[in-house]
């Protein structure tokens, strides 16, 4: 009982200390998007993280009200409030809806399908990427990380695969000499003569334009923005932790290499986010517009405010209830596949698929044209 007593008054003390901070590292984190990551790139990096953080706030709250705590509960509800904000894009409160009129209902696929590789069962047989985009009842399929499309970069993509794959989207964009996007539609599709900068070969962005049936307009931009380059080793890192050991020799190896890549990407990825602003920009707000991809970022990050400026609307936002993972790989389960639009549309769903041959799950919205 003695021991209670003298343990209790420590152990209040240790979780007041660590609840101070949690709820200020939660508010860095949900405003880490806020701050340019050319002067500063730690707030980046929390942002990464704020769904986690905001979580372990919430247990927190949770524990000081059971304990009648109430000034350290009411900090961590305080903490809440003052990041509801960016919540709203982390933790949306949407919900699907129902196709309203007459406009077209359409469904598109963004996925970075890493050159529909199965990276879980590479010597299976067959090819579960294609197959699943067959399948997958979408109109339009927007890819990353694919080049050509042809059995020397896709494994197991046989004769019979191909017809059946292309007998379902006879049309497809893209240039393998200008980025690795491509679109494949079952309705006419051309590249927009549209980039306003000199990649070398490695664009991070690319415009399309979809001609649905009555004539119907859609531009489609498709990204994939610099990613963080991380070896296999380096991003075993995290994986790897299982001990304040290995947990210390993680710490070495971030200050290091990993620290300078991490920078590197996200002062490289604001650059791409603004070249594609000032391309969207460009294109007239009647148009109806999809922007979609792998970001490598987050929503409320840098680079996703950037892009998403005062015109762009979440499609995932928009109609979902809660987080989202959309990277499924070494413990990095990040929100970094997004969907914005503008325009005359509407966003009825955004479902993230949960095939797992890529280290992406793909993102399949439902829209529909607004009738005029």
């Amino acid at each position: 009982m003695l021991a209670l007593k003298i343990i209790s008054p420590f152990f209040f003390l240790g979780m007041r200390i660590l609840s101070v901070i949690i709820y200020v590292i939660t508010i860095v984190a949900a405003y880490g998007g806020r701050i340019n990551p050319d002067y500063l790139t730690f707030p980046s990096l929390l942002c990464l993280a704020f769904p986690y953080f905001a979580i372990l706030t919430i247990i927190l709250i949770l524990f000081w009200a059971l304990s009648r705590k109430i000034i350290f509960c009411a900090l961590g509800v305080i903490t809440i409030i003052f990041c509801l904000t960016p919540m709203s894009d982390a933790f949306p409160l949407g919900g699907s809806r129902k196709p309203e009129g007459t406009g077209q209902v359409f469904k598109i696929m963004s996925w970075n399908v890493i050159h529909a590789r199965d990276i879980r069962h590479p010597d299976s047989p067959g090819n579960r990427a294609i197959d699943y985009m067959i399948n997958s009842g979408a109109d339009v399929i927007t890819l990353a990380e694919m080049r050509t499309l042809t059995n020397k970069e896709v494994p197991n993509f046989s004769d019979s695969l191909r017809d059946s794959l292309f007998s379902v989207y006879p049309y497809m964009a893209g240039v393998p000499t200008i980025s690795d996007v491509k679109v494949l539609s079952k309705y006419p599709v051309e590249r927009m003569e549209k980039i306003s900068y000199d990649s070398d070969g490695n664009c991070r962005y690319d415009f399309f334009k979809i001609i649905f049936p009555e004539n119907r307009e859609l531009v489609v931009a498709m990204v994939h923005l610099y990613s963080y380059g991380l070896s296999e080793q380096e991003r075993q890192v995290v994986t790897d932790i299982n001990s304040m050991e290995s947990a210390k020799s993680s710490m070495a190896e971030f200050k290091g290499s990993i620290r300078k890549k991490l920078r590197e990407a996200f002062r490289n990825r604001a650059e791409d986010a603004r070249k594609l602003r000032e391309d969207l920009d460009d294109i007239s707000p009647d148009i109806p517009l999809i922007v979609c991809g792998d970001f490598n970022d987050v929503p409320s990050s840098w680079t996703y405010n950037i892009i998403r400026g005062d015109d762009l609307r979440d499609a995932y936002g928009e109609t979902n209830f809660g987080p989202a993972i959309t990277y499924n790989l070494h413990a990095f389960y990040f929100h970094i596949d997004q969907m914005l639009y503008r325009g005359p549309l509407i966003a009825l769903d955004l479902d993230v698929g949960k095939i797992n041959t890529s280290d992406h799950y793909p993102l399949i919205g439902k829209f529909q044209f607004i009738n005029k």
